[in-house]
């Protein structure tokens, strides 16, 4: 296959280099605290290799069984981890430059859940299968392993799950004391919505990152975990080259302007949301994935110049199980037994019922939540009311993928009347999955520690469920 290495622009590269930030270097929150001030966490990180030597199919465009055949790489593609333990409790945070990952699939053991059991045991269960969070970067260039757009031949699928537990094993056993910091920027103006219109017209500006500083050099970052809610669609439907799209790409510029070991780029709540690009009429794929790479990465920079510590060097995690009845107008569930390559046998389908996780981790005083789709920016809102941590970070499409989890219910209508030129609709389980994804995380919330008020009235139908993993 014919390698194109992506270059990017050589003179905002510069600029972000000039203007970057690091603890002690100015006027930065972080300056004027001692590291004494945060607590001290074990992290480790690690990327592994994951691009296809032979033409895949790619995902994300077009209605399902609809073909897009790669015809060379404009980037490498990786699978990033990263671990964080306070000596007794670990979890991983991983990142694949992937379409989105099924939980389990029909051909053969490499589901996320699969990774996962075997991360507890090549890790001694140092890691627990509960504190394993995988998400899809959600690329539109990268391989289709769901299997909706012809998917992939099992030996590429078994390659990722086997780099996908080695990078996590690699990252554990790279554990190094560090300070953990976490800070916040701006950055509404590079997403649109897909609705114009109320009550779906609303975005989730806020670009998150957490930094891991070398407990013996405060200079060095060990590693720049950012979440941010674009969908990675950059790159339009003619691109037939492999590529991350803008998290990789972020990823690598981040480490080329802050001092720092490896970046981890998690998509959060894309749900309904695209990269803004606008004044990019006339330019290439590539130019228009450049420009947008420019201006995330200098927002990650704005977001190191106000960090604050994180507190008490306590790690948890929990992960629960919900069943959703499926009810999409749209697509039948025999589409769950045919075109797609998820599992089609209990407790990932039974019957008319969609069996999924969701995962919660607590670091301090900072919640990290994992969905298993493309959640809408009110899960997040609602989490943020009701979930007292410092600070939110949400996973989008982490530990399985089911479309996008549309909240709150009620502004389900307008996208079901948009679905002659929207696919959300069609893309999604239930109208009422966003919503029990969302009352599932506030379980989550308080299973690790978080003492939290009462539900909305929207989470009565759930008060009772049980959550227990069944696999």
């Amino acid at each position: 296959m014919v390698g194109l290495r992506f270059h990017r622009a050589a003179a905002p590269l510069i600029v972000l280099a000039a203007t970057a930030w690091c603890l002690g270097c100015g006027n930065g929150a972080a300056d004027s605290a001692s590291t004494s001030d945060s607590a001290t966490f074990l992290v480790g990180v690690a990327k592994r290799n994951i691009t296809p030597s032979m033409p895949v199919f790619l995902g994300g465009y077009g209605e399902p069984n609809e073909r897009r055949l790669s015809t060379g790489v404009l980037a490498p593609i990786f699978v990033r981890a990263l671990v964080i333990s306070d000596g007794r409790q670990s979890i991983a945070i991983v990142q694949s430059d992937t379409q989105g990952a099924f939980a389990a699939y029909k051909r053969g053991a490499f589901g996320l859940a699969d990774v996962a059991r075997e991360v507890e045991r090549e890790t001694g269960g140092a890691i627990p299968r509960t504190h394993v969070i995988v998400s899809s970067a959600h690329t539109h260039s990268g391989p289709d392993t769901t299997g909706v757009w012809r998917g992939l031949r099992n030996e590429y699928l078994e390659f990722l799950e086997e780099h996908t537990i080695g990078v996590i094993v690699d990252a554990f056993r790279a554990l190094r004391p560090a300070h953990l910091w976490t800070g916040t920027a701006d950055a509404t103006e590079l997403l649109r919505s897909q609705f114009s219109e109320p009550p779906n017209d609303r975005v989730s500006g806020e670009l998150r990152v957490l930094i891991a500083v070398d407990a013996q050099d405060r200079q060095r970052y060990r590693a720049v975990l950012i979440n941010f809610a674009a969908h990675a669609t950059v790159m339009g439907p003619s691109n037939t080259l492999i590529s991350g799209d803008w998290p990789e790409a972020v990823a690598v510029m981040a480490e080329d302007v802050l001092p720092t070991d490896m970046a981890v780029v998690m998509i959060a709540d894309c749900g309904r949301t695209q990269p803004n690009r606008d004044g990019t009429d006339g330019q290439s794929e590539p130019e228009k994935l450049s420009a947008y790479t420019t201006a995330v990465t200098s927002r990650v920079v704005d977001a190191t110049r106000n960090l604050t510590p994180v507190h008490d060097a306590d790690v948890t995690a929990a992960q629960l199980f919900l069943r959703e009845r499926y009810a999409n107008p749209i697509y039948p569930v025999d589409l769950l037994k045919g075109v797609i390559d998820r599992a089609d046998t209990p407790p990932w389908l039974d019957g008319d019922f969609v069996g999924t996780v969701v995962s919660a981790a607590r670091v301090g005083d900072v919640l990290f939540t994992g969905v298993p789709g493309e959640a809408y920016p009110g899960i997040l809102s609602e989490l943020q009311g009701r979930v007292p941590a410092h600070r939110h970070f949400i996973f989008g499409l982490a530990n399985d993928q089911l479309g996008y989890l549309i909240a709150p219910q009620e502004n389900y209508q307008q996208v079901f009347d948009a679905q002659q030129d929207n696919d959300n609709a069609a893309f999604n389980v239930s109208p009422a999955i966003g919503d029990h994804v969302m009352c599932t995380l506030l379980a989550a919330a308080r299973t690790v520690g978080f003492t939290l008020p009462p539900d909305p009235d929207r989470c009565i139908p759930y008060v009772n469920e049980n959550h227990a993993l069944p696999f």
